[in-house]
């Protein structure tokens, strides 16, 4: 039987629930989907049956009977254009984009998510439906942030060229995004993409969050204005100099809007998870906007 993009999502997350201990998805930032296909795959024959997915369901709705009453966003599996394939041959015109169903008056932010170097293994964007960078962001805590969530997949480094084209198809298909407000947060390869992406099109973006990457320092004139918030540990290696070392070079240039947070001891691995605990991240963010700097 064939089943739905939206089907394949909604079971993943549900999957996801049901079938990782707790604890495990925040260690290794992604379920393990071979148990759950052996969870929900009781006859063994490699494939969800109509049946098996409705006791699967059945069982989810058991033991979260809250969970689909008031689901904060609603998730919705989109195709860019062939345009963007053209751009970067690497960058996969599937995408996750989360749409909060938070009534809200006016525009709204985007936030883009950049996956690191695991993500480049993934086949498919799927992958990363209830990831721990998306659990951070729609945490119920940080509910009072309202915005879209686009969370796209890449097979090789970010390519800025095609992510300008991906959102500006985003921009076309949802009026109700606010161009002047699109964020960008990466994490290893996806903070160094943040970065080549925000040396590239300084004025497409009105604030970044890259974590734990190497911070190349050509460029730097045209990001004087770009609110940026760059953070790493001090074990992780190469990268822990160059980032202190780029906010000294950038205020040496003018800029006002740079800071960074070095975590102290911390390693590669560690840095996300304190980047995205770093109290008034979120805050700054929704703060920023490229009017800030027309005006």
């Amino acid at each position: 039987m064939k089943i739905s993009k939206t089907l394949v999502a909604s079971l993943a997350v549900a999957l996801t629930v049901l079938t990782v201990r707790p604890g495990l998805a925040e260690e290794s930032g992604k379920p393990d989907r071979a148990k759950m296909m052996e969870r929900i795959d009781t006859n063994r024959d490699g494939k969800i049956s109509g049946e098996e997915r409705a006791i699967a369901q059945a069982e989810f709705a058991k033991r979260y009977p809250n969970f689909s009453k008031a689901p904060k966003h609603r998730l919705e599996n989109i195709t860019f254009p062939q345009a963007v394939k053209d751009a970067d041959a690497s960058m996969d015109l599937e995408a996750l984009l989360y749409h909060p169903n938070a009534k809200v008056e006016g525009k709204m932010p985007l936030i883009v998510l950049l996956h690191g170097a695991g993500g480049t293994k993934q086949k498919e964007v799927t992958a990363f439906i209830g990831n721990r960078d998306v659990r951070w962001l729609l945490t119920p805590q940080n509910s009072k942030y309202v915005a879209k969530v686009l969370v796209p997949h890449a097979w090789s480094h970010w390519n800025p060229k095609a992510l300008n084209l991906a959102v500006d198809h985003l921009l076309k298909t949802n009026d109700d995004i606010d161009p002047d407000r699109v964020y960008c947060i990466g994490y290893s390869l996806g903070g160094l993409g943040t970065w080549n992406w925000a040396r590239h099109s300084p004025d497409r973006l009105a604030a970044v969050v890259p974590v734990a990457y190497i911070a190349h320092q050509s460029d730097l004139e045209k990001i004087v204005e770009l609110p940026i918030w760059a953070m790493v540990g001090t074990a992780d290696r190469r990268r822990a100099g160059t980032i202190p070392a780029m906010e000294k070079a950038l205020k040496g240039l003018g800029s006002k809007v740079v800071r960074t947070t070095v975590f102290e001891g911390a390693n590669h691995g560690q840095s996300a998870s304190l980047a995205w605990g770093q109290e008034g991240l979120l805050d700054w963010l929704f703060a920023q906007s490229l009017k800030n700097r027309k005006e």
